[in-house]
């Protein structure tokens, strides 16, 4: 009769438990001694656990390592229930989680055993199940981080008495990843889960302002912000038909490059054409690398850094390294208008880094043209010949009344004439009459009458003002 009772209650029991999860988590079957069960259980944990891997070795000499993870691989736990479960005889499990230690896993049997204890008689698998699924990382005191050191030191060096050790711990704590890579596998299988989770979730495309199924979406893998495919598609398409191979993530304030994984998503049509940019500007950093000039050719020709008459392997072509044209010698390099006034301009608005670089193309001898012509171009915007020796001299702050430095003669700088003293502004006849301080930021206008009535006090020194 006992017996009786304990199998209706073993058939109630699990199918409250089939009710609450899925086949794929909860299975059983029935034999003649009893009912076996096999359940997966998903562990909770709220914000991303850090999963630590020690080598072993002095932090110094080679560092620790670790990762972050939002989902680990479920628990497995075994079930036999007898059939004198529930009212006299506990039911028989073993436990496999992968990562943790097998006497970690041991002391979670031991509190399994409590659990029944403390409940003898009645029901105990939901029980068991609950505590593995929400209360197991406070048993275990991981809060934010979990150390699988001790696995990942198993995995690296096979060590005997290591694995003797393992063999100390109780025999329903088991652990089927034992001798595998601990860190590839958690990896993997967090990479797997997210993808998964991913999928299922709706996200807002901030650039067209729809909402998406994650499938039809992507998280970029090197900032994890996340757009829909069309979007970001049409984004990558276009830096990539423009040449510029540093394809930045949409969002604004992100300065990160999307990865070559998700220009070949998104863009499996023009990866090769990614791949032959990022080729190029990898070249064009290599000072040993210069391109063949001809057009039908253009091959990245390898040449000693003193050759400046490379010849290209492919079409024979020998050529002047600074400008581009068949080698011609000792005769200076030609350039028409249209080249220097390009050259001109981007000398004018580089970096002395980018300079020297321009210096290397285009070689010295051209480069100092250039900044003869810059220099004689300032000049001419900048600075006024002294109207006595013809010098050329460059007002950099100050009133208008200017002073040679070559043969200390004044001169206006409005109107370029030479003057005697400050009667020039102050004459109603002059031209400059009361433009002394014409063309001076406010900001400074203070400064520049003190200097002014510096040079003009001396004269009303006895006058006893």
């Amino acid at each position: 009769m006992s017996c009786t009772i304990d199998l209706q209650r073993q058939e109630d029991e699990v199918a409250v438990i089939s009710s609450i999860y899925d086949e794929t988590e909860f299975f059983h079957v029935k034999i003649k001694q009893g009912t076996r069960c096999s359940v997966t259980i998903h562990p909770m944990f709220l914000r991303k656990l850090e999963v630590k891997f020690s080598s072993g070795c002095p932090s110094d000499v080679v560092p620790n390592d670790s990762i972050s993870v939002e989902h680990l691989p479920p628990i497995k736990m075994y079930i036999y229930l007898p059939n004198t479960y529930p009212s006299k005889t506990s039911p028989e499990f073993c436990l496999s989680i992968i990562w943790l230690s097998p006497w970690e896993i041991s002391l979670i049997c031991q509190k399994l055993d409590e659990i029944w204890e403390e409940n003898q008689g009645n029901e105990i698998i939901f029980l068991w199940l609950n505590f593995l699924q929400n209360d197991l990382f406070n048993f275990l005191n991981i809060s934010e981080s979990l150390d699988v050191s001790f696995l990942h030191l198993i995995h690296t060096s096979r060590d005997n008495v290591t694995l003797r050790l393992v063999q100390l711990s109780d025999p329903r704590a088991q652990n089927g990843a034992l001798l595998l890579d601990i860190k590839r596998l958690l990896i993997s299988y967090n990479e797997k889960q997210h993808k998964a989770q991913f999928v299922k979730n709706f996200y807002t495309c901030y650039i067209c302002f729809e909402e998406y199924a994650g499938l039809n979406c992507i998280e970029l893998e090197n900032c994890g912000h996340i757009y829909c495919k069309n979007c970001t598609e049409k984004h990558v398409r276009t830096r990539i038909v423009e040449y510029i191979n540093k394809i930045l993530c949409p969002t604004i304030d992100c300065k990160r490059q999307i990865s070559d994984n998700d220009v070949k998503t998104l863009c499996p049509d023009l990866f090769f054409q990614y791949e032959e940019i990022m080729l190029r500007v990898t070249l064009d950093t290599m000072d040993d690398v210069v391109y063949c000039p001809q057009i039908s050719c253009q091959y990245p020709v390898i040449r000693n850094l003193d050759d400046i008459a490379p010849i290209c392997p492919i079409c024979k072509y020998c050529f002047c390294i600074y400008c581009r044209k068949m080698y011609h010698g000792q005769a200076p390099c030609e350039m028409t208008s249209t080249d220097t006034i390009k050259l001109i301009d981007e000398y004018r608005n580089s970096s002395n880094k980018k300079k020297q670089m321009l210096e290397k193309k285009y070689g010295k001898r051209q480069m100092q043209s250039i900044e003869k012509y810059l220099t004689a171009e300032y000049l001419q915007d900048n600075a006024k010949s002294c109207p006595k020796c013809h010098s050329f001299i460059s007002k950099t702050e100050g009133c208008n009344k200017m002073t040679c430095r070559h043969c200390q003669s004044l001169f206006c700088w409005l109107c370029n004439e030479q003057i005697y003293g400050y009667e020039h502004f102050n004459s109603i006849d002059s031209q400059c009459y009361g433009l002394l301080f014409e063309g001076i930021d406010t900001d400074v206008l203070n400064y520049v009458i003190d200097d002014v009535m510096d040079d003009i006090n001396p004269f009303f020194g006895d006058f006893h003002i």
